[in-house]
């Protein structure tokens, strides 16, 4: 197993706790290049997928975009994996209550095994992170437009969350396909949880396909 990053990612415990942005002046060099990958499932798609045919109980729902997870990046390329870490595991009280967000709470469980020990925070603190960086972002008329959709361009899923979450710059979201299927946008956040760009690993994660089907809420 992998250790987390030396010091988690700086400033994220202090960010969901003060709500303070001013923290990359606090951490060294090494610390600030690290970031996350915030994953988004657009569930119509996975549903079709994968959740109808295991009877998940997100799929009975009319969920849209869910939390995928919160995954440290090295900022020199790839990512930590199954990290050896000394805090202690979130309880199943502390995974339920991601449900509203991931669906549900073996998901956040299996995340915090794969992803949030590599972090080098607390569970608490990477749950509250995690929240903190969906429940920001804006779901404007306009993306929910595109999502109405039966067949869109993945620059176009992409362009309207960025006119909506005008933080985010062309190379700090991407949008991934799978059996011509929409799946996933994926947002590149900074160790103080604001967008920065992605690297190259993320970026040629991009779908590269002209148009993708995106499955309807339910």
């Amino acid at each position: 197993m992998q250790k987390p990053f030396r010091k988690g990612l700086a400033g994220v415990a202090l960010l969901v706790l003060c709500g303070s942005y001013f923290l990359g002046d606090r951490a060294d060099s090494s610390e600030r290049d690290n970031y996350y990958l915030l994953a988004l499932s657009w569930m119509p798609s996975w549903c079709a997928a994968e959740g109808d045919a295991r009877d998940a109980a997100q799929c009975d729902t009319d969920a849209g975009w869910l939390v995928h997870g919160l995954w440290p990046q090295h900022a020199d390329g790839g990512w930590p994996e199954y990290c050896d870490t000394d805090q202690r595991d979130p309880s199943r009280a502390q995974t339920g209550a991601m449900s509203d967000i991931m669906g549900d709470g073996g998901l956040a469980w299996h995340q915090w095994k794969k992803h949030g020990r590599c972090s080098g925070l607390t569970a608490d603190t990477y749950f509250k992170a995690t929240r903190f960086a969906f429940e920001r972002l804006n779901w404007s008329p306009d993306l929910a437009e595109v999502e109405r959709r039966v067949r869109a361009a993945p620059e176009d899923i992409e362009t309207a969350f960025r006119d909506a979450n005008p933080d985010y710059g062309p190379d700090m979201v991407i949008a991934t396909c799978r059996d011509g299927n929409l799946r996933e946008l994926r947002l590149c956040l900074g160790s103080d949880l604001s967008p920065r760009r992605c690297d190259a690993d993320v970026l040629e994660r991009a779908c590269p396909a002209r148009q993708v089907t995106m499955p309807a809420q339910r």
